[in-house]
């Protein structure tokens, strides 16, 4: 039976439109098909892409890779919605969302597998921009997301 290292660590691996996010494995509340209508609100700003209802709430959802300020060419054509747990009790957040181009993927990672690599475009709301494989993955600040999200309600 093979062993589990003590430093490794469970994620989600989340595909986006030209990237990946990585978040722990606890962030992810559930993965739902996009809905067919977001209530859109003209006068948020462009990573605000409205609200949808989702256990009787209304949630905000964002496209990630705009508020990061990554160069999107084309419009997301996303077509699951990503639940997450808020994390920061000071926003008062519990949950947010995020389309995402496909279903996450569970990974177990280590420190050997990570390579960290550098943005050009650095984002607050950016821990890191790491290599796996062949992947770039962000790790974002969630932190910070989420409070800015908290600004939009």
């Amino acid at each position: 039976m093979a062993e589990t290292s003590s430093n490794s660590i469970h994620c989600m691996l989340v595909p986006l439109q030209q990237y990946y996010l990585l978040l722990p494995n606890s962030t992810i509340a559930e993965v739902l098909p996009m809905p067919r209508a977001l209530s859109i609100n003209n006068e948020q700003s462009d990573h605000h892409l409205g609200h949808c209802e989702w256990r009787d709430q209304k949630i905000s959802v964002i496209d990630l890779e705009k508020l990061l300020g990554k160069k999107i060419e084309e419009e997301n054509d996303a077509h699951k919605l990503c639940i997450l747990n808020g994390i920061n009790t000071d926003a008062g957040i519990n949950f947010y969302a995020l389309p995402c181009n496909g279903v996450p993927q569970l990974i177990t990672l280590d420190q050997s597998a990570l390579e960290i690599i550098t943005d050009e475009s650095s984002s607050e709301y950016l821990q890191y921009q790491i290599k796996i494989g062949t992947k770039i993955a962000l790790i974002p600040n969630l932190d910070k997301i989420e409070e800015t999200i908290s600004q939009l309600n």
